[in-house]
């Protein structure tokens, strides 16, 4: 037995495993991380445009938690879309 040979084979076939292995998949569906943060950042630019141009004030104590709700649906409305393409991509 050779000293650099393992003592149990890699596989039924006595084949290395790695030659079975192909290319990294690539994600094909939404990054949601990625349109949140573009969401937040154009809702916070209106926010802006609008202060700077109509004189507006933001109360952030009643837009705060309507916004951390509004983006949880944004996420779960991505990852619905996201496995619904999943399953239909896999099928």
């Amino acid at each position: 037995m050779d000293y650099n040979a393992p003592a149990t084979p890699s596989s039924p076939s006595r084949e290395p495993i790695r030659d079975k292995v192909g290319p990294p998949s690539r994600p094909t569906g939404p990054n949601a991380s990625a349109i949140t943060l573009g969401l937040v950042a154009m809702l916070l630019a209106g926010l802006v445009i609008a202060r700077e141009t109509m004189n507006l004030r933001v109360d952030w104590s009643q837009l705060g938690p309507g916004t951390i709700i509004g983006l949880g649906l944004v996420m779960v409305l991505i990852g619905a879309v996201g496995l619904v393409r999943r399953r239909h991509h896999d099928a």
